[in-house]
């Protein structure tokens, strides 16, 4: 079984190691100074990581690709649920064992930065496009379909008491509606704001990456 390894060590002089392997059941772990402090197995592509008896050392999120493959390995400080790791930006990046995939695809992202962020944006709209798609053809499927005869009962009918009717004001409102153009805009204001979302996220996150790389870079001369 192959692992994929990251180390970092942070401000306070602590050496973080991470190790994840498996394609489908993902085994991750997390070390620090050389002592296991949390690990998971699970399914999902992003696994985040806690100690269960050290708060101080703030969590660990291991992102995998849709194939399976360990992608990246990212440190967040203390504080509970950090917004910034929910939203897969921030952190700070603990860095791949050197000539491994986690590696080089750490370097393709950095070097194509417009292509990634192509790619993100697109996998954003497919998280908005595939869902409705799959609704559309379902609903197709089921109104195609020969619906069955049943037999339903027939029910007395029962006539309540006749109720006074209440006097309602005449009121003349305006015949007023929205711009066709204005109303077009926020029937897909709702499918846009996503991919514009992804993009920017995607954008900062390549800058952010690439200031630790070089800041990183710096400190080893």
């Amino acid at each position: 079984m192959v692992v994929q390894r990251w180390d970092l060590e942070d401000d306070a002089g602590r050496a973080h190691r991470v190790e994840a392997a498996g394609s489908t059941r993902h085994q991750v772990r997390w070390y620090v100074d050389d002592e296991l402090v949390a690990e998971r197995t699970s399914l999902d592509a992003k696994i985040t990581l806690r100690s269960t008896d050290r708060d101080d050392l703030g969590s660990v999120v291991v992102r995998h690709s849709q194939l399976g493959a360990p992608r990246r390995a990212t440190l967040f400080g203390p504080g509970g649920d950090d917004p910034a790791a929910l939203a897969g930006v921030g952190g700070t990046e603990l860095l791949p064992e050197p000539g491994s995939p986690a590696a080089s695809y750490a370097d393709r992202v950095l070097a194509h930065p417009t292509r990634y962020t192509i790619l993100q944006t697109a996998g954003g709209v497919a998280t908005i496009v595939v869902p409705i798609l799959l609704a559309a053809l379902l609903a197709k499927l089921a109104f195609a379909l020969p619906l069955p005869d049943i037999p339903w009962p027939n029910l007395p009918n029962v006539n309540g008491p006749d109720l006074p009717g209440l006097p309602l004001p005449d009121l003349d409102l305006p015949d007023w509606s929205l711009p066709g153009w204005v109303r077009e805009v926020l029937d897909h204001a709702k499918f846009v704001w996503p991919v514009l979302l992804a993009f920017f996220l995607a954008r900062a996150e390549i800058r952010r990456r690439r200031q630790q790389k070089e800041s990183t870079t710096s400190v080893g001369r």
